[in-house]
């Protein structure tokens, strides 16, 4: 008997014309630790969601523990061993206490009490919400509630979890825990089903499937995908836009042997083992491809662009407090003071729960201070006669859960409405959907007439920040932006966001990505509701980190620390992989014997 087998599988949204599947054939083992990868759009969510049953393919035939998913009364028991966890975590929360929404799969399978209260507890301590136990559920950040869903999962002890995009809204810290409890669960025997675009993640599997446009191309070994073969062609990886973790990228531009699952400590050893050989031969030499280093034109310093009459934003000493007054009051927000100039990329970062998202909404006056003011474009949001619409037009919020803000049918009108209200209409209208469109990622006239929720994840958050991006604003506000894009989307968006406060707008973008927020002109660091630093990034991912905080540093500033215990200072403080390299080359050609002695 298989444990999970595809049959010429293939599925066509009812709403659509277009194949989300086609012909997929693949058989899982028991314990096997499977990544699934592919651009947006590719078919990984529609996949998982035919496994678990919530999808019956049109075509072929899925068996999970050797019972076909078409036959609604197997459904139960694949269900109770098979659990999914949705790339929206909302979707799957539903009880209104966080332990009883953990308790609920546990509850339908009729265990003793006792059990299930071991269960909900062992659940909670996994995921690091112990402390939020007797919290209403939907009043937990984004980032809380992905945790909330994978407790849910992990509390029915499954023999198979499938995970789609379950670290796309963690913090560094939840996230690497995480990614450490999946390979636990699996060393016990468990099989694990991920679904990401994260490409060191996809390195700790097994065993790789990629999609591309609904179809299979890729089944085998990682090593298979991330190395190139003796045709002298690229990686699968590469030739699939996936492009490599940033240690294998490292490793080839070194000229030195690439190891999966290498810590940066042993990759530093290694390094400097090597200097000698590494500095002879890359002493002259020069990045061979893109490094991974912002490439966008040099823009003014912040409040330099125009002639602005003061900061873009300011907060004093603001504080924000959800369901104040009431027995669950939550305090998001305490004592924030920071002036934000035109002009400027400003990321803002921290811990899930930490206070990203409820800085972004008083930014836009979607909140307002219960301490302390707000001052957008030089007006208090809570002054009699500030006229909040304006402002909103002003500095629109591209939200955490993009699809909570789609509501027109279809994907152009819901780009349209906000320069429709603007008074845009007729052929510039059009025109203005088409840039944002195009410029999100989302090809105007392959997608004007999709219908808006037939779209995958990572295609309704392209189309949320085209919504945004078309009301041309003076500013833009963005909660986690790249969260569940494919790489080469990741890096489009990134530019684009750049290229906005080149233009003389400010942006400000919540994000659990070191590398983004390494490319922002300044860094917020938020931590238990205060804002604990402001710095430009290189000064705080360097001379002024804090592993308090509850971040992680860029790859190529964790590196550089790490190759600093072996002796080889690294000049510059880079912050990309390119200035990484470059400052390498430089200590071991003109140092390399001193680097390998002092290894040794």
């Amino acid at each position: 008997m298989s444990f999970i087998s595809l049959e010429g599988v293939g599925f066509t949204y009812p709403e659509s014309s277009r194949a989300a599947l086609k012909d997929i054939s693949v058989s899982i083992g028991e314990g096997e630790h499977v990544a699934i990868v592919g651009r947006n759009g590719s078919g990984k969510s529609t996949l998982l969601r035919l496994l678990d049953g919530l999808r019956t393919p049109t075509q072929g035939r899925v068996e999970v523990f050797g019972l076909c998913t078409g036959d609604g009364s197997n459904l139960p028991a694949i269900r109770s061993g098979l659990s999914l966890v949705f790339q929206a975590p909302v979707d799957q929360i539903v009880s209104s206490v966080v332990e009883e929404d953990v308790a609920f799969g546990p509850e339908n399978l009729g265990l003793p009490r006792a059990e299930i209260k071991g269960r909900v507890d062992k659940a909670l301590r996994a995921v690091g919400l112990e402390a939020e136990r007797k919290s209403p559920s939907l009043f937990l950040s984004a980032g809380q509630q992905q945790r909330l869903a994978i407790a849910g999962a992990l509390a029915m002890e499954p023999r198979c979890i499938a995970f789609d995009e379950a670290t796309a809204m963690l913090d560094p810290e939840a996230r690497k825990d995480l990614l450490g409890r999946i390979d636990e669960l699996n060393a016990q025997g468990m099989a694990i089903i991920h679904a990401t675009h994260d490409m060191s993640e996809a390195a700790r599997a097994s065993r790789i499937l990629a999609l591309e446009d609904g179809r299979l191309v890729f089944d085998g070994l990682p090593g298979d995908f991330f190395f190139p073969g003796g045709s002298g062609l690229p990686a699968p990886a590469e030739r699939l836009g996936f492009g490599l973790p940033p240690a294998l990228r490292l490793c080839r531009e070194l000229g030195i042997e690439p190891r999966l699952g290498e810590s940066l400590e042993r990759l530093a050893a290694r390094i400097a083992a090597s200097g000698a050989a590494i500095g002879d031969a890359y002493g002259a030499a020069s990045m061979s491809h893109n490094d991974g280093a912002s490439h966008e034109a040099p823009r003014p310093a912040p409040g330099e662009a125009g002639d602005p009459v003061g900061p873009a934003f300011a907060l004093e000493e603001a504080g924000h407090s959800w369901l104040r007054g009431t027995a669950n009051e939550r305090v998001a927000l305490r004592g924030v003071s920071v002036c934000l100039q035109p002009s400027s990329l400003v990321a803002v970062v921290g811990r899930t729960g930490s206070g990203k998202s409820t800085l972004l909404q008083l930014l836009d006056a979607l909140a307002f201070p219960t301490g302390g003011r707000v001052i957008a474009f030089g007006q208090d949001t809570l002054a009699k006669g500030t006229d909040l619409r304006s402002l909103r037009m002003r500095a629109p919020l591209c939200v955490q859960r993009p699809e909570a803000a789609l509501f027109e049918p279809y994907a152009a009108d819901d780009v349209a409405f906000g320069p429709r209200n603007q008074g845009l209409a007729g052929k510039a209208l059009v025109a203005r959907v088409r840039e944002a469109m195009d410029k999100a990622g989302l090809d105007y006239d392959l997608f004007r007439d999709r219908g808006s929720r037939g779209l995958s994840g990572g295609e309704k958050r392209k189309l949320a920040l085209a919504g945004v991006l078309a009301l041309d604003s003076e500013a833009l506000l963005l909660d986690e932006p790249t969260s569940a894009l494919d790489p080469e989307t990741r890096e489009a968006v990134m530019a684009l966001l750049a290229g906005h406060a080149a233009s003389g707008r400010t942006v400000v973008f919540a994000t659990h990505s070191m590398e983004e927020a390494s490319r922002a002109d300044l860094v917020l660091v938020m931590r238990g509701a205060e804002l604990v630093a402001s710095l430009p990034p290189r000064e705080l991912f360097h001379s002024a980190y804090d592993p308090a905080w509850g971040i992680a540093r860029p790859f190529a500033a964790a590196m550089a620390i790490a190759l600093a215990a072996t002796g080889i200072e690294i000049q510059g403080q880079p912050l990309t992989l390119g200035e990484l390299v470059s400052g390498l080359k430089g200590s071991l050609a003109g140092d390399g014997g001193r680097a390998k002695e002092g290894a040794g």
